[in-house]
């Protein structure tokens, strides 16, 4: 079990629970609708349950909490996920994803932290964001204490570039009612010392059954690839609620054994 749950938590959460503003101007393409006013940003605190999925077994094995509060000037946002004791047996994990963002109808990135501590090992990824024109600019900096290493990256892209937390927000935005089915919205994501190509997919309208609950749900597909066109990653499945809170609902996605999936607790 080693493995698949290493490869669950440790590569899926950080994507998975992360949840589900808009893009005007020289920056939005145009296949996509947005809203005139962009649901789901208030302040929130949102939990999940983490459940591994190996044959017919399902293992709840994390809880991860998705907050949003909200600044002067900004959007500010923590991701948690921590596994719970029996998998911290097998591979513990405890991760923070931050971000901050404008207070714009884009959603701008201001700064972006991943702070991995899986199994022993402690990493932090952070990202500096800067605009000039149309184009933006990611400064970079990784912390690797296990070789005593600390990187610096600087990249320059044209137009917005997102990261893994603050693209979510930018999905809760979007006039879904107003996009047709199979329609995509293509943005990219800083990821590490790389720049990912993120596909995202709509599916049209979905009733989720859950918690012994049904509802209304847009549900949405992500394809993640890298500069030459190659999969970084299996597509990943979100059901988001049709309210004006846009919760995600749902996450899914496969693994190399099993699937995953985050599931709104509700509280």
């Amino acid at each position: 079990m080693h493995c698949p749950i290493h490869i669950h938590l440790g590569t899926k959460v950080r994507i998975c629970v992360l949840s589900l503003v808009l893009l005007t101007g020289s920056f939005a393409p145009a296949s996509v609708v947005h809203a005139q006013n962009p649901p789901g940003i208030q302040s929130e605190s949102l939990s999940y349950d983490i459940i591994y999925q190996l044959g017919f077994l399902w293992k709840r094995a994390a809880t991860a909490t998705l907050q949003l509060s909200i600044r002067p000037n900004s959007y500010h946002s923590v991701l948690t996920a921590r596994t719970l004791p029996f998998a911290d047996n097998i591979f513990k994990v405890r991760d923070t994803l931050v971000a901050d963002m404008h207070r714009n109808q884009a959603l701008a990135p201001i700064y972006y932290a991943k702070l991995a501590d899986e199994d022993g090992t402690y990493r932090k990824d952070e990202v500096h964001y800067t605009y000039n024109g149309t184009a933006t600019t990611g400064k970079i900096r990784l912390y690797r204490p296990k070789r005593n290493a600390i990187e610096n990256y600087v990249l320059t892209e044209p137009g917005i570039v997102y990261d893994m937390l603050s693209i979510f927000y930018v999905i809760r935005g979007f006039d879904f009612r107003q996009m047709k089915m199979n329609q995509l919205y293509k943005t990219k994501i800083f990821s590490g010392k790389s720049l990912e190509y993120l596909n995202i997919e709509y599916l049209g309208q979905e009733i989720l059954k859950q918690n012994k609950k049904e509802y209304n749900t847009f549900k949405v597909r992500f394809r993640f690839y890298d500069t030459t066109g190659k999969k970084t990653s299996d597509n990943i499945s979100a059901w988001i609620s049709t309210d004006s809170r846009r919760i995600p609902l749902k996450v899914e996605g496969k693994l190399a054994l099993g699937s995953m999936k985050a599931v709104y607790t509700g509280k």
